[in-house]
């Protein structure tokens, strides 16, 4: 005999009742009155009526997990199923919510440098590179390899860099062949001919027609419709419809879930997703993902769980994480950069925090930051100061006494 819940954990797909009869190996009259119990408290969730129902966990995280465990070749077959290229699932409104209610900034040109570190060093980390965020920063701001490290590694780190210095100046939809090239650049090397994660100059930028993608450690079969020009129209076909969404953030995870599963090109999908999520996300002026700190086994069972369920909640979980994390480091790259010990300085404070008050200086978002501890007087949020450094210490006198609405 097994638990109902543990039956439903490893099906997130749902049961039928006649289902759940022969793998929990209860009797229909126990079964029916443990699933109305379940149903009672909350465990189980009912969908359907009559010969139709079909029975699901209440917690679609544990199902998912549950049926991940399972090695791959012990989980049904997936084959590629073109509904699943939908607009919906998306993220819930109050998850929406609150990543627009985040106190964020837009990526400019004297943060790029940092963020091309970042980026560059999780997104190929999530590939399997060896590179370090020390090892990824002196390779971009220096150009010193690590010897001690595989060439590719170099390489790989190096293509995100250029393919997202692309985007930032071309953040179109349909630079997603040119920004797929630079993430799969070979440079004509010997040593990268045959190495993974590259590609020959035919297959570079160009949505497979002839290639077969086999996906490792999953039962999903991509879509493969050789002569029939079937992955550039559908590849054309995402795009048009992430371009459809009024939301930037929701284009960017259409974008993060959907590219990966049609596989368009030969190698190279997910980076080019984690890549081309940003592109709505820089044309609406929000802060890119940089994608640091993103867990990998979480990673992979996101998109594992979209591929062979059509679930998204993993996916989302991901998602929302790496937007607030990559946000959250955007702000303390701003933070550290700005901070004033000199110079005269007059606008409104706009926010005191951690030790550190920020002052609007001039027009748009400009502003800078200053350490509580330098400033010879007491300032508030919404005053009107001018602060001026002498010796390294802030004098500050107050130009108004109302609070600038």
């Amino acid at each position: 005999m097994h638990k109902i819940a543990d039956v439903l954990a490893e099906h997130p797909e749902g049961l039928p009742p006649g289902e759940l009869e022969r793998l929990s190996g209860f009797s229909r009259s126990t079964l029916n009155r443990r699933l109305r119990e379940g149903v009672a408290n909350g465990t189980i969730i009912p969908q359907g009526k009559g010969a139709a129902t079909r029975y699901f966990s209440a917690d679609p995280l544990a199902a998912i997990r549950g049926y991940l465990d399972k090695p791959f070749t012990e989980r049904k077959i997936a084959p590629y199923r073109e509904e699943q290229l939908a607009i919906e699932p998306s993220i819930p409104p109050d998850k929406l919510a609150e990543l627009s209610e985040a106190n964020y900034q837009p990526l400019d040109k004297r943060h790029l440098s940092q963020f091309l570190i970042d980026f560059s060093c999780a997104s190929s980390a999530l590939e399997g590179s060896t590179y370090s965020l020390l090892d990824t920063q002196s390779l971009i701001e220096y150009g010193e390899q690590n010897k001690g490290k595989p060439l590719k590694d170099a390489f790989l780190v190096l293509n995100h860099k250029e393919a997202f210095e692309y985007l930032y100046d071309h953040p179109q939809l349909d630079s997603i062949f040119n920004v797929h090239a630079l993430l799969t650049n070979d440079h004509e090397l010997p040593e990268l001919a045959d190495a993974e994660h590259f590609l020959s100059k035919r297959d570079r930028g160009v949505p497979r027609e002839y290639s077969d993608i086999n996906v490792k450690g999953s039962s999903y079969l991509p879509p493969f419709r050789p002569g029939t020009g079937y992955i550039g129209k559908t590849l054309n076909l995402v795009l048009d419809r992430a371009a459809q969404i009024t939301d930037p953030v929701q284009a960017s995870f259409y974008l993060f879930t959907r590219l990966p599963y049609l596989q368009p090109f030969r190698d190279g999908n997910k980076r080019t997703a984690r890549a081309m999520c940003n592109a709505p996300l820089l044309q609406a002026g929000r802060p890119p993902i940089s994608f640091v700190d993103f867990e990998k086994r979480d990673y992979i069972a996101s998109t594992l769980a979209f591929y062979e369920l059509g679930d998204t909640h993993l996916a989302e979980k991901c998602f929302v994480n790496a937007y607030l994390k990559s946000q959250e480091r955007l702000l303390d790259v701003r933070e550290r950069s700005s901070i004033v010990a000199s110079g005269q300085y007059s606008g409104k404070i706009l926010e005191i925090k951690n030790g550190l008050v920020q002052q609007k200086t001039g027009r748009g978002d400009e502003f800078v930051f200053h350490e509580l501890k330098r400033l010879s007087g007491k300032v508030a949020v919404g005053r009107i100061v001018d602060i001026n450094y002498r010796d390294g210490i802030g004098q500050v006198l107050h130009k108004s006494l109302q609070v600038e609405r």
